[in-house]
């Protein structure tokens, strides 16, 4: 199955109306940049079952556009707040997947640590995920995980999807 790591798009600072991390919602540019990059997605897999997200309103807002772009509501999931723990997110994806595409969305530095728990026997593998960029592993029903391909705005911008 193919596991694409999302990390979720950019937000606005704490500040002002926003006094707490967990309310931080996405900007202006993380909206155009999460439906551009939700759109990539969606032309390049179409079988998704599952889209979930971390419950901070910034992957919950990143889960909706990729939702309404790839036609799956996103639910979100405590197993991927800050600070996750790796083996109980891989044991809930590989649950819910039935072999078809999962997205998941949360935040940095967990989500590469995540996709080095997933490719990397000792966990060393370090994977840099700006905000948006979505990884794909191909992750085996033993959990294993080998890191196919990194997509980054930039890259898609580059690259000229017809979004």
């Amino acid at each position: 199955m193919n596991l694409y790591v999302v990390r979720h798009a950019e937000a606005m600072s704490l500040g002002g109306e926003i006094r707490s991390d967990f309310d931080r919602t996405l900007s202006e540019r993380g909206r155009a940049q999460a439906t551009m990059m939700a759109r990539a997605l969606a032309q390049i897999d179409l079988d998704i079952q599952a889209i979930i997200t971390s419950p901070l309103v910034r992957a919950v807002e990143t889960g909706e556009i990729f939702g309404r772009e790839l036609k799956r509501e996103a639910e979100t999931s405590r197993r991927l707040e800050p600070g996750f723990n790796p083996r109980l997110l891989q044991e809930e994806i590989l649950a819910t997947s039935n072999g078809a595409g999962v997205v998941a969305i949360g935040h940095q530095p967990d989500m590469s640590i995540f996709i080095s728990y997933l490719i990397s026997p000792a966990h060393a593998a370090t994977v840099a995920m700006e905000t948006s960029a979505i990884a794909c592993v191909q992750l085996q029903s033993t959990g294993q995980g080998q890191l196919r391909w990194l997509l980054t705005p930039e890259l898609v911008k580059q690259m000229n999807f017809a979004l």
